[in-house]
């Protein structure tokens, strides 16, 4: 027993030391001509392409939680973007919501902040090396894209919640709804539509 807590106390610790280390990479702006900001109404140059990244997510309310998160709900909830080693911190636009469930399982009903992360950036048409990250949450997706020449793009991320009030069921496995209240474990990443 004391064995097996040994073992997943390590494992625990070498996955949150990859994460740290990842973020700590992501924060490190080793380029500075990959993309730059700019607006749906600019023309595309040639030989580019542009790129609209969007998320929606929501979080508990701050201070909630005595012990827990001292930034959700905050402006201080930030999302990290970095491509081919130019790495932007993303602020959100934030506001108070209160919805009703519009089904079983809404991950995303009841009392919380919303946020909506935009991005819209020009970047050089061809493939790159996309990272996404929120560090409260210690949550990084890494994707490979591809953009032709004079298109206009949207990355779209939609979030994945933890699961709450799980139950062991005989044979089944754990049981359980996902929340806003439990956090983020991770993205689907969708460009243009399609999933990637």
């Amino acid at each position: 027993m004391k064995r097996a807590i040994f073992l997943l106390l390590a494992v625990m610790v070498f996955v949150t030391g990859c994460a740290e280390d990842t973020l700590e990479m992501m924060s490190r702006d080793t380029r500075k001509d990959v993309f730059r900001e700019t607006s749906r109404f600019a023309p595309i140059p040639e030989g580019y392409a542009e790129l609209t990244i969007i998320s929606c997510l929501k979080t508990h309310k701050p201070g909630i939680y005595p012990y827990g998160s001292k930034v959700k709900g905050t402006p201080d909830y930030v999302m990290l973007i970095n491509i081919d080693g130019q790495s932007e911190v993303v602020k959100g636009y934030l506001s108070k919501e209160n919805s009703e469930p519009r089904g079983i399982y809404d991950a995303e009903a009841g009392e919380g902040m919303r946020y909506l992360f935009k991005k819209e950036i020009m970047l050089t048409a061809g493939s790159h090396r996309l990272l996404l990250a929120l560090p409260e949450e210690r949550v990084v997706v890494k994707r490979d894209m591809t953009l032709k020449d004079g298109t206009a793009n949207t990355l779209r991320l939609e979030p994945i919640y933890r699961s709450i009030n799980l139950q062991r069921s005989p044979g089944r496995g754990s049981l359980g709804s996902s929340s806003f209240m439990a956090g983020i474990e991770g993205f689907w990443v969708y460009l243009n539509g399609s999933a990637i």
